[in-house]
């Protein structure tokens, strides 16, 4: 794999300390500041990073979730604090190919990162866990997350067409350029939905089991 480079032109090293805006919620003008170090590469052209703090402050404390998969071309390479090691470009080795789990995967409480949203029962499609994720819902669950999404007002809505499909469509207030996603359900009648916003977890609930 070539070395990938940040958006200045500056080599992205594994372990490199990166700073990369990120949105947050679904509306266009709602960004923080999160700064990390490298963890992994991907052929697709991303990075993933550990998250170590982030300019927004949360109710709970803490930064939110710990790992994030974005372009290089989005990061700038900062030098490391002082005590912690910088990277080797010697290491820019891809991380693992995700393993997608049994069709047994227990079934995940989701919000919509930023929100109050949910909580959403989700299936994970994937071993590892990214904020960008998708996941499996029932008709009923896509059907609030649709709802919920309207709520926003942010550029992006959703329908269900007469054949059962999910019809995502978005503006250029949402992303740079207009378009439309289309979702299909599976045998099983599930949605599969990500990539269009951040998930995040539910708070833990006293560990009840999540229900469609």
């Amino acid at each position: 794999m070539s070395l990938m480079l940040d958006w200045r032109g500056t080599p992205i090293t594994h372990h490199a300390h990166v700073l990369f805006p990120r949105k947050w919620g679904r509306s266009a003008h709602s960004t923080e500041m999160v700064e990390g170090v490298v963890h992994g590469f991907h052929p697709t052209g991303r990075i993933t990073v550990d998250v170590l703090r982030s300019s927004r402050p949360r109710e709970t404390g803490g930064t939110g979730r710990t790992r994030y998969a974005v372009p290089a071309h989005s990061v700038t390479v900062v030098p490391a604090p002082a005590g912690l090691p910088a990277g080797n470009p010697g290491d820019a080795a891809p991380s693992p190919t995700p393993q997608a789990p049994s069709p047994a995967a227990p079934l995940e409480l989701l919000t919509v990162d930023g929100t109050q949203y949910g909580p959403y029962p989700g299936q994970p499609t994937t071993a590892t866990r990214c904020p960008y994720d998708t996941y499996l819902f029932t008709r009923g669950t896509a059907q609030r997350i649709v709802e919920d999404l309207h709520r926003d007002n942010c550029g992006l809505t959703a329908a269900f067409e007469y054949d059962g499909t999910l019809r995502f469509t978005w503006d250029a207030t949402y992303r740079d350029e207009s378009g439309t996603e289309r979702v299909t359900p599976d045998a099983h009648g599930r949605y599969a939905i990500g990539g269009l916003w951040p998930w995040d977890f539910w708070p833990e609930t006293g560990g009840a089991t999540p229900q469609p």
